[in-house]
């Protein structure tokens, strides 16, 4: 009998706070992910920072949420006026396209207010850090004991992150094998109380129509952009337990619509799922967002590229927040782009202020 397969992490490749978390609720294979990932951040490149031993990363999460976004003046915060509101996106008339949030005044209708229902963004979603304003550590003189300690801390970050993209990476997997198996077992439910005939008729039938991308279980990335709002389709349920605040666009139909929007994407932007379904997302930018940052969002998906880019974006009643939004193309097995996933984060002033300094510091340093 052949030897079972090593697991696939060991406690000793892991942190003194993810092996505190095995010791407590098992092995590291059955671990949520916020133990697995623990104190860990991105950059806005896409680089990782790990919190507690980086003392001079500014993380992007706010000590107390805020409902209305501010600006950096000198070494004052000043707030971001409000904007005019649902009725301003022409979301509200099906017939027209998406428009960025117009400014509040008079003759604009009103929108109620819509509190978050719950902290719009967790410990358990993505979080980001960045060099503090001033921070010089780079180019500190630092001992030969000191450069040996670094890159010694460095050898450990990549070990890290290398076993949570492993771990990250095997869950994916592993959820689609499940789909793929709880498919099949409805297949066989249908056609075990249907009888094959009837049970084939059904699966190959139209939900309402002819159309064959309306089938009841969809086989084509077409078809399954249409029924990414059923919450019955497991595929759905699988999305929803990552909990990220985050839409899919498909950039096959007219104007690059969402065809899906993730529960914690609807909490943070305070619009709801009929409200934005089929339409465009720039209705979540306004007056005061910074139209180099929406150029480099259109310029990505023009070309097909991931983007993370810190910007101003705008709630269904006009409050503010400011965004590390990711962008990132989804391709099938020839490589052509099937849809696009936006995940934003809502981050804080401060950190905000950072990071845009650095993205227009970076607009103005001519190419190579």
């Amino acid at each position: 009998m052949a030897d079972p397969p090593p697991p696939m992490f060991s406690t000793g490749d892991l942190s003194q706070g993810t092996q505190a978390a095995v010791a407590q609720r098992g092995n590291p294979s059955t671990l949520n992910l916020d133990d697995i990932f623990g104190d860990v951040m991105f950059t806005p490149d896409g680089d990782t920072v790990f919190l507690s031993e980086e003392q001079e990363a500014l993380a992007s999460g706010e000590k107390e949420v805020t409902t209305m976004a501010s600006r950096a003046q000198g070494d004052q915060y000043v707030p971001v006026n409000k904007g005019g509101g649902l009725y301003t996106t022409q979301l509200t008339e099906r017939e027209k396209p998406a428009m960025s949030m117009g400014a509040a005044g008079a003759g604009v209708q009103s929108t109620q207010s819509v509190p978050f229902k719950k902290a719009p963004q967790e410990r358990h979603h993505v979080q980001y850090a960045t060099k503090k304003k001033g921070s010089r550590s780079g180019d500190r003189k630092m001992s030969e004991q000191q450069k040996v300690e670094r890159r010694e801390r460095n050898r450990e970050h990549a070990k890290r992150s290398r076993i949570r993209k492993k771990f990250l990476l095997e869950s994916l997997q592993q959820s689609v094998a499940l789909l793929k198996e709880e498919n099949e077992k409805l297949r066989d439910s249908l056609r075990e109380h249907l009888g094959n005939d009837k049970a084939e008729q059904l699966l190959n039938s139209s939900a309402g129509g002819d159309a064959p991308d309306a089938a009841l279980i969809a086989s084509s990335q077409g078809a399954a952009n249409k029924v990414l709002d059923d919450p019955d389709f497991s595929f759905i349920k699988a999305l929803q337990t990552a909990q990220q605040n985050f839409v899919v666009t498909d950039p096959s139909l007219p104007d690059n619509p969402i065809v899906y929007a993730s529960q914690g994407f609807l909490n943070l932007t305070g619009y709801s799922l009929d409200q934005i379904l089929g339409r465009n997302c720039r209705f979540l930018q306004g007056p005061e967002t910074d139209p180099k940052a929406v150029e480099r969002i259109r310029h990505a998906i023009e070309q097909g590229n991931d983007l993370s880019v810190c910007l101003l974006n705008y709630r269904v009643d006009g409050t503010t927040f400011w965004n590390q939004f990711f962008i990132a193309a989804l391709r099938d097995a020839s490589g052509n782009i099937t849809n696009f996933v936006g995940v934003q984060c809502k981050v804080s002033d401060q950190y905000a202020a950072t990071v845009t300094k650095a993205q227009e510091d970076d607009e103005e340093t001519p190419a190579d």
